[in-house]
């Protein structure tokens, strides 16, 4: 399958902007060594994470950052709290190589969360909100079949962010941001497929009206055939050996 393609700054764009979108909230105004070293290495596994397991050197990661190993130790051991990378005592840190059982059980979880923290957000969902989510989604959707991927990526998160934000469930909203900095692995390969961009579109625009018009039930039903289409689509594509794209 022919995939689309992106130049190679668009992707650093838009690597930075899904890292903002994700753990924006949260940055300090200064960032220390370790914040640095955690979202430079973060933006480097979106990029490159594979199924390849790659040992990561903290020496090599320090010398390359310009900063001592000790941050560099502290970012990949938050990393490894996260899911992303895996430590072992005896080996170091590694890459973590994803399994299409992972991707099944981070979609399920996803997907039984972010209804919940729809649910919780009906009451404070704007309308004007709503709209203008709609407006972006039909202006990504004019410039197919050669849209811009970082413009879709973004107005995805933020979409999605708008849902789980407006829950107002600290705990909810933290837990989703990690389990989608997992999640962003798989978003950032499986839209380059065809059609991905177009799907995801249908979707959204189906649980968008569908909040406009205050259907709550409707709208969390859609949302969760949603999530369950793209666990599909990354399982389909991603590991084809593992899933039919029914599945």
């Amino acid at each position: 399958m022919e995939l689309n393609t992106v130049p190679p700054k668009s992707l650093t764009q838009v690597t930075q902007a899904m890292f903002e979108l994700l753990w924006g909230q949260d940055r300090p105004p200064v960032l220390t060594a370790v914040d640095q070293a955690y979202e430079w290495i973060w933006r480097q596994q979106i990029v490159t994470a594979g199924k390849k397991a790659r040992r990561l050197s903290d020496v090599a990661l320090a010398a390359e950052l310009h900063i001592s190993r000790t941050p560099v130790r502290q970012a990949l051991d938050r990393l490894a709290q996260e899911g992303l990378v895996q430590f072992d005592p005896r080996r170091g840190y590694w890459t973590h190589v994803f399994t299409a059982q992972d991707v099944k059980e981070i979609y399920e979880v996803r997907e039984a969360n972010e209804v919940l923290a729809l649910r919780l957000s009906g009451p404070h969902l704007k309308r004007a909100d709503l709209e203008g989510h709609l407006k972006t989604l039909r202006e990504v959707r004019a410039s197919l079949p050669n849209p811009d991927i970082g413009h879709f990526l973004e107005s995805d998160l933020r979409l999605h962010n708008l849902l789980i934000h407006s829950s107002g469930n600290g705990r909810l909203i933290r837990f989703l941001a990690a389990l989608r900095s997992q999640l962003a692995l798989f978003q950032v390969r499986d839209t380059w497929y065809p059609r991905r961009i177009e799907i995801a579109l249908d979707d959204h625009e189906r649980f968008l009206l569908a909040l406009l018009e205050k259907d709550m039930a409707l709208a969390e039903k859609l949302l969760a055939e949603h999530i369950s289409h793209a666990r599909a689509g990354v399982l389909a594509d991603m590991f084809p050996e593992h899933e039919s794209p029914s599945g």
